[in-house]
């Protein structure tokens, strides 16, 4: 989720469900990554207003609060925050048509 493509796919996964709470969140958590704190707390209080006792939300949303005052660690993020990426299990036939659109317009 490092790669500058990787956030626009993201957004795209969200546009096409606003309402999907790991959406939200991998969105959160991408921008997160890339130092943009504020962002990132909307999106993570986006998953806390569908999923209010979301461990991993409510953890990052406090750490990017808190990036975003200033208030940066030197150390890096705990091990505990990374990877916590959020992959779905079920199959959705938007989700997929939505990825084949992509795939094939690369393929072009």
């Amino acid at each position: 989720m490092n790669s500058p493509e990787a956030l626009t796919n993201l957004n795209k996964a969200l546009d096409g469900d606003p309402a999907d709470p790991d959406y939200q969140f991998n969105v959160g958590y991408a921008l997160l990554r890339a130092g943009d704190n504020t962002a990132a707390a909307e999106r993570f209080r986006a998953v806390l207003d569908r999923k209010p006792n979301d461990p991993e939300a409510t953890a990052l949303l406090g750490r990017a609060l808190k990036n975003a005052a200033g208030q940066r660690n030197a150390s890096p993020p705990p091990a505990q925050s990374e990877g916590l990426e959020r992959l779905k299990d079920t199959f959705e036939e938007s989700a997929w048509l939505q990825l084949k659109a992509v795939l094939e317009s690369k393929r072009q």
